[in-house]
């Protein structure tokens, strides 16, 4: 791999857990939300789109 691109992966990488970090807080500091009106559509909604049609 070439010094430019080891970069961006490791750019890439600390981007991810940055984002995991943030939202792990962020679940911590409200966990209502999780509970409310996302956590009632979730299992109102049947999710069989999401798996592979073989």
């Amino acid at each position: 791999m070439t010094q430019s691109m080891i970069g961006l992966v490791v750019g890439l990488a600390i981007l991810i857990v940055v984002a995991f970090v943030l939202a792990g807080r962020d679940r911590r500091e409200h966990p209502s939300a999780t509970d409310g009106r996302i956590g009632r559509w979730l299992d109102s909604h049947h999710m069989g789109w999401m798996h592979r049609r073989h």
